[in-house]
């Protein structure tokens, strides 16, 4: 793109005419700000984009003489420095509102026009604009044209970037910086830890969820790989014994009447963890103890009060991490080389829980420790990255509005911090108004929003919450009973250990939620969603559940005697030893369900879709599987005996070594089905397609095989004694060292074209 401006400056007085000679600079500078600032809130972007080019690459504003006149003032002024102030300060205040909007195409748009100034090729008779050129040109090459470009796209091709949000700290704790320039960098400095905090609370959801792990590899948003999880459940182990917050508490609470002296003696012991390294933490303690000893020692009579404890947590935290404000401490580099970057983590940790105004103070500290190892190479500074991601995921969990549990899965583990981190899961929510053991029985709570409350031990019983948003809540151990939550938002709440027997649920949001060991006996969920939901141990006696999503629930030993569970999705949800006597599971689909030694004696699947569902050694003793759908399904060693399964699709299933006598089995479909050593003892297989089935070494004593298709039925060293084969024809099978006797429905032309005698 070619300009050609034509400018008559012979006379600059006259291109400054109708402004005061002697106004001041500042106040030029102001009346084009207030003009961005009032045209970006009222504008469309295009628009003011287009006089933003007008003003500052012509100096040619068509809305606003008196903007032009401002700028003539700037650069007739010849002061750059002046010029680079006030086109940064306007280009923080368009980014900053539309950044507010969420216009980040406005802000792309914006950039690159300043971009392509280099690409241009422009004459002008105007020696002001002219030099305005040149100094936009300069503008474009410097670093604070970088650093707008670096916070307005977050880019970086270095793995610095990854911690922009540290980086960002430094701009918005500089006075000179432009309130706006300040604002955008706060903002986005937020929205990145929020997204990490966010991320991280979605992988461990994930990682933690055995049926979304089945499905793929949840995205990692650290850099600790698969680690974090353990490191995680081990800082939480430790918290049983050792609570930080409490700690810092009792801390202030111990030293709020000591002299400042007396406060520092008492430091170093709040401070020091126990580290296998003893040789390590002696040195520490001993360099710890002589930096305080000499630390406002003006100071030491007086009682101690906030202002003095923030310098001193300042100056222990130059100690730790940056001394000389650019290159790392020597205590920092033995920390970090010799010892675990848990430690120091917890140190700084511990430091901001009795003082958290020195929160930005610290990561001004940690942004210019990053600042000094980004000229290294990413596999030169390794541990250092990886105290970063440490530090990262610690203040995340220990000072963001997320709390962090560990759930026992395994009832046969040791109880104890340090036992095998395994038989816990992790499970987090975020922090809202805390109601904790409040008695709000009976109260109407429609609609009201909920979200992150902290209910646990709360007495709800009888409350109407319908519509009520609760998601992230923690209800933990609360008395729901009678309670009515229809329609609710309880999205990843915390429900173990909660009573809600008779409470109402219909229509609910309950995805991902923990109901581990609840109590919902006579429960109505119909209609509720409930998938990924933890219903582990749960007690659901006689509840209602019709139409209800539980696709990868995990619903493992729980009990679900007597409930109505009628066409609801359980698909791929684990029911792993739970209790579904008599329970009502009509037109459910369980397709790839795992119920391994799960208790179905007597209920109800007729119509159900079952194929690929796991029903391992289950107990199924007198259950109507009348016209499901068990392709691929597994029953081995299951027990089916009186069981139904008339009109049933068993093609490809596995009925290995299962219990089967007396189970009635007319009209099904065995195709390639795998029933070795299976028990058949009297069962009802009339008019049933058995082609390609394998029989081998089956009992079928007595059972009823009337006109079955045979075609290529592996009989094997099978028990056929006293069964009646009436209008099948055993010519089609595959038979060897079948036994035979007292069997009917066999005429004496197939007895000797088989050469069979009875055994």
């Amino acid at each position: 793109m070619t300009y050609r401006c034509t400018y008559d400056d012979s006379q600059p007085e006259s291109l400054i005419s109708g402004y005061n000679q002697n106004q001041d600079i500042e106040v030029a500078q102001e009346v084009i700000y207030d003009f961005f600032i009032e045209i970006v809130k009222q504008w469309t972007p295009d628009a003011v984009l287009s006089e933003f080019d007008n003003l500052f690459f012509l100096i040619n504003s068509e809305e606003n003489e008196e903007i032009n006149h401002a700028l003539n003032r700037i650069v007739f002024d010849n002061s750059e420095i002046t010029f680079v102030n006030t086109i940064k300060r306007v280009c923080y205040i368009l980014i900053n509102n539309w950044y507010i909007n969420r216009n980040y195409t406005a802000i792309r748009d914006l950039l690159t026009k300043i971009d392509e100034i280099q690409e241009q090729d422009f004459y002008s008779d105007s020696q002001l604009v002219n030099r305005l050129r040149q100094w936009l040109i300069n503008f474009v090459k410097s670093n604070n044209y970088q650093e707008i470009r670096q916070c307005a796209l977050q880019t970086g091709r270095s793995w610095s970037s990854r911690y922009t949000s540290y980086l960002l700290v430094s701009q918005y704790v500089n006075p000179q910086n432009s309130i706006e320039q300040q604002e955008l960098a706060r903002n986005l400095s937020k929205q990145l830890k929020d997204k990490y905090k966010f991320d991280l609370a979605m992988y461990i959801v994930r990682q933690e969820s055995p049926s979304y792990k089945s499905l793929k590899k949840p995205k990692n948003p650290t850099q600790l790989g698969d680690d974090v999880i353990n490191l995680i459940k081990k800082t939480l182990s430790s918290q049983r014994i050792f609570s930080h917050t409490r700690q810092a508490e009792l801390f202030l609470e111990k030293t709020k009447c000591l002299t400042y002296s007396e406060f520092k003696a008492q430091l170093p012991n709040y401070l020091m963890l126990q580290e296998n390294d003893v040789n390590l933490t002696k040195i520490l303690r001993e360099k710890l103890c002589r930096k305080l000893e000499t630390l406002y020692e003006t100071h030491h009579k007086e009682q101690v009060e906030k202002g003095i404890i923030i310098r001193t947590c300042n100056r222990l935290i130059e100690f730790l991490t940056t001394e000389d404000g650019s290159t790392p401490s020597s205590i920092f580099l033995l920390l970090n080389t010799h010892g675990n970057p848990l430690t120091l983590v917890t140190i700084l940790l511990k430091l901001i829980l009795i003082c958290s105004a020195s929160r930005t103070y610290l990561e001004v500290c940690i942004a210019k420790l990053i600042q000094y190892y980004q000229n290294y190479e990413e596999n030169q500074c390794q541990s250092f990255i990886r105290f970063l991601e440490v530090f990262n995921l610690v203040f995340t969990i220990f000072t963001e509005n997320v709390q962090y549990h560990l759930v026992k899965v395994d009832d046969d583990e040791v109880s104890g911090p340090l036992s095998n981190l395994d038989a816990y899961r992790l499970f987090c929510q975020t922090k809202g108004l805390d109601l904790r053991g409040r008695n709000l029985t009976g109260i109407k709570l429609t609609s009201t929003d909920l979200r992150e409350a902290n209910l646990r031990d709360t007495n709800l019983s009888g409350i109407n919450l319908i519509q009520a948003d609760l998601r992230l809540a923690n209800l933990s151990k609360a008395n729901l009973s009678e309670a009515i939550l229809n329609e609710a938002q309880l999205l990843i709440a915390n429900l173990s250990h909660a009573n809600l027997t008779d409470s109402s649920l219909i229509g609910a949001d309950l995805r991902r939620a923990n109901l581990q060991d609840a109590t919902l006996v006579r429960t109505c969920l119909t209609s509720a969603l409930l998938n990924f939901a933890n219903l582990r141990h749960a007690n659901l006696a006689q509840a209602n559940l019709m139409a209800t999503r539980l696709d990868y629930a995990n619903l493992s030993e729980a009990n679900l005697n007597h409930t109505n569970l009628q066409y609801s999705n359980l698909s791929h949800s684990h029911f792993k030893n739970a209790n579904l006597s008599c329970a009502n599971l009509k037109g459910v689909n369980l397709r790839n369900a795992d119920l391994t030694g799960a208790d179905l004696s007597y209920a109800d699947l007729r119509g159900a879709d079952l194929s690929g569902a796991n029903f391992s050694q289950a107990n199924l003793h007198g259950a109507n599987l009348g016209k499901t759908d068990c392709r691929y399904a597994n029953f081995s060693q299951a027990n089916l005996n009186h069981a139904n399964l008339n009109h049933a699709n068993l093609e490809f299933v596995n009925l290995t070594e299962a219990d089967l006598s007396y189970t009635v089995l007319r009209h099904g479909n065995f195709y390639q089905a795998q029933l070795g050593k299976a028990n058949l003892y009297h069962a009802d297989l009339t008019r049933t397609d058995l082609s390609h089935a394998d029989f081998r070494e089956a009992n079928l004593c007595f059972c009823l095989i009337r006109h079955a298709k045979l075609t290529r039925t592996y009989f094997n060293g099978t028990n056929l004694q006293g069964a009646n084969l009436f209008g099948s024809n055993l010519m089609d099978a595959r038979i060897q060292d079948a036994k035979f006797g007292n069997n009917s429905g066999l005429s004496d032309s197939i007895k000797r074209s088989l050469n069979l005698k009875a055994k």
